[in-house]
């Protein structure tokens, strides 16, 4: 990490509320996918919305990334997907986090995304990665 992203890191580690976050990740020189999250301090967790589309390999390499930059450098807690459940591809996406890990997480939870107005939160599937210490 060079110095520009390690003082963004130290910002966002220094917010006293929920913020949003793009993250662009890298697969290649030329290929990216942008991952829109909101990072809540107060919860020590990364909210991470899909994207709608991207390729199979472009998405599970930089969803890695996307976890790896959680834990690593925010040391979040906890990691909550956000999955409207209008998308074709759900059932595969739940079956495919699920497998890695990810749980079913009720939107009446304390850790809901704070960020999606509670009128809002039945158009989405929530899932959470607790990160081991």
């Amino acid at each position: 990490m060079n110095q520009q992203e390690a003082e963004v890191v130290r910002e966002l580690l220094n917010q006293t509320a929920p913020i949003g976050i793009t993250l662009k990740l890298f697969v290649t020189p030329q290929k990216c996918s942008s991952w829109e999250t909101v990072f809540n301090p107060n919860e020590n967790i990364l909210y991470v919305s899909l994207p709608s589309a991207m390729s199979h390999e472009a998405s599970k390499h930089s969803f890695i990334s996307l976890l790896e930059f959680a834990e690593e450098k925010l040391e979040c807690d906890a990691v909550v997907l956000c999955i409207r459940k209008d998308r074709l591809d759900r059932p595969n996406l739940v079956r495919t986090f699920s497998f890695v890990g990810f749980q079913p997480l009720n939107p009446k939870s304390p850790l809901a995304p704070p960020h999606i107005e509670e009128q809002h939160r039945n158009e989405y599937l929530f899932m959470i990665y607790n990160i081991e210490e």
